[in-house]
């Protein structure tokens, strides 16, 4: 038997511009991504036997195939062509249907923890399989901030850009990724003509955080009314860059300084009615647990 534990982190979408729809449905973006120091913990086991185990621990979520990590194990031993059981222990702190990635997170982690004991697929092959179990799978098997395009396949690492720190607030409202897509294609289908995302990206890099911008938003808040007086929390701390991540249901305050997040975090921790993290930009692959 030969194991390996990893920490699977979430990401923000520092900005989310919808471009419109393939023939078949699948809405094209533009988007920027930041892996953060949110992590849930995937420890893998790959042992005599065959197929696929899946145990869930903290945060409770399914532990068959509707699950992200469960279709990379059993995806990868059928691309390396292996037999052999391969047993993967969840322990979940990233909130589900917060539109943090975590299920996407988790994928990744166990294509590349699979990679790293077993040896068998280079990084196009992982990157490969990636894209067949979800849109932000692909984005995780490198884990730097990047600028993610099409339907998530075209991936653009942006290797000068800042590790921000931030205030997540996750208000306890699981959020249908489906559902806001669907509420989009119906109320709110204007794409985002003109999107300069190269002044965007220096705008970045220059350390301007304005503006934030999710075409996401809109529907989510349509969905969940409730949303806005989330994001109506950080404004009353003077936070100027608030943002949705994803399809929600997280709202986010980005912040230059780790002292400005803190005092925001260290205020917020004691509410009962939401979650609340502090995080920070990371940079590199998944880090691993002795």
């Amino acid at each position: 038997m030969c194991f390996i534990k990893l920490l699977s982190p979430a990401k923000v979408n520092l900005t989310l511009n919808i471009l419109g729809t393939r023939g078949d449905g699948y809405h094209l973006i533009k988007s920027i991504f930041q892996p953060i120091d949110l992590f849930d913990e995937v420890t893998i086991k790959v042992e005599e036997g065959e197929g696929v185990e899946l145990n869930s621990l903290g945060l409770k979520v399914a532990t068959d195939e509707s699950n992200l990590a469960f279709q990379a194990a059993k995806l990868y031993l059928e691309k390396a062509t292996i037999v052999k059981k391969v047993a993967i222990d969840l322990n979940k702190r990233i909130p589900i249907g917060s539109g943090l990635g975590g299920g996407s997170g988790n994928a990744a982690s166990v294509l590349v923890g699979l990679n790293k004991l077993l040896k068998k697929l280079d990084d196009n092959q992982l990157l490969e399989i990636a894209g067949t179990i979800g849109a932000d799978v692909p984005f995780f098997i490198r884990s730097v901030t990047s600028l993610v395009e099409g339907i998530g396949e075209k991936i653009t690492l942006l290797s000068n850009f800042p590790l921000f720190h931030y205030v997540i607030l996750f208000p306890k409202i699981n959020i249908s990724t489906k559902k806001v897509y669907e509420e989009w294609d119906r109320s709110f289908s204007e794409t985002s003509d003109n999107v300069e995302i190269e002044k965007l990206i220096s705008q970045f890099e220059n350390d301007q955080l304005l503006p934030l911008r999710n075409d996401l938003e809109k529907p989510a808040f349509k969905l969940h009314t409730e949303l806005q007086s989330f994001k109506e929390i950080f404004y009353s701390f003077d936070a100027k860059s608030v943002l949705m991540s994803g399809s929600g249901s997280s709202i986010f305050a980005v912040f230059r300084k780790e002292r400005e997040a803190n005092e925001v975090y260290e205020y917020l921790k004691i509410s009962s009615s939401f979650d609340i993290f502090q995080a920070k930009g990371i940079k590199g692959w998944h880090y691993l647990l002795d």
